[in-house]
């Protein structure tokens, strides 16, 4: 059998740096500089696509489905499809690194508060300790949040700018406790049963 068959021939695998994430056919592919396979100073264009495994939570069929969040100079871990010819590239996944010595991870991450952070800053945070659970998005440049605390109270903030609520339909409010529902800088459409 041949060595490039996708069948039957040993498993190539690879750890590389990510270097084009731009994908012209928007199939979320990746440029993988392979270490060990490609020469130092490679130019991007001459890199093959690299198709990257997704999780199961992602369809990947009929237009359902995720993109990857790897970016530019990501770490990664993968195999070549076509085993020696090293032309048919998977990535199957990232490794966490500490570069110039400030790590990946955000600093309130931990193993209870699972958090997912984006190039522009933006935070997910899904906190899971007891007595403590939260869930809370944060917006990166401004620090507008919505958040949903521990007992269950949904915050909304924003210090930079309104908060607007769009409807068709009218916006309903209901306290079945004795809150006071307060406005400030009632306009003349404000109307407050």
């Amino acid at each position: 059998m041949r060595e490039d068959d996708f069948i039957g021939q040993k498993f190539y695998w690879f750890s590389g740096e990510v270097q084009d994430i731009d994908d012209p056919e928007k199939w979320n592919r990746v440029k993988v500089k392979c270490h060990g396979y490609h020469p130092e100073g490679i130019e991007k264009e001459h890199l093959p696509w690299a198709t990257v495994m997704m999780p199961t939570t992602s369809a990947g069929t009929h237009n359902v489905g995720a993109n990857h969040h790897l970016e530019e100079g990501s770490w990664v871990i993968g195999f070549f499809r076509d085993g020696a010819s090293a032309q048919d590239p998977v990535v199957i996944g990232s490794i966490t690194t500490s570069f110039l010595g400030i790590p990946d991870l955000h600093s309130s991450a931990s193993i209870t508060n699972k958090i997912y952070r984006s190039k522009a800053g933006h935070l997910i945070e899904l906190q899971n300790e007891e007595g403590n659970e939260s869930i809370k998005v944060t917006h990166g440049k401004k620090g507008a949040y919505i958040e949903i605390d521990s007992d269950g109270v949904i915050n909304i903030s924003s210090t930079t700018g309104a908060i607007n609520v769009t409807t068709t339909k009218g916006v309903n409010v209901t306290s079945s406790g004795d809150d006071v529902i307060v406005a400030s800088g009632v306009g003349k459409k404000t109307k407050i049963v």
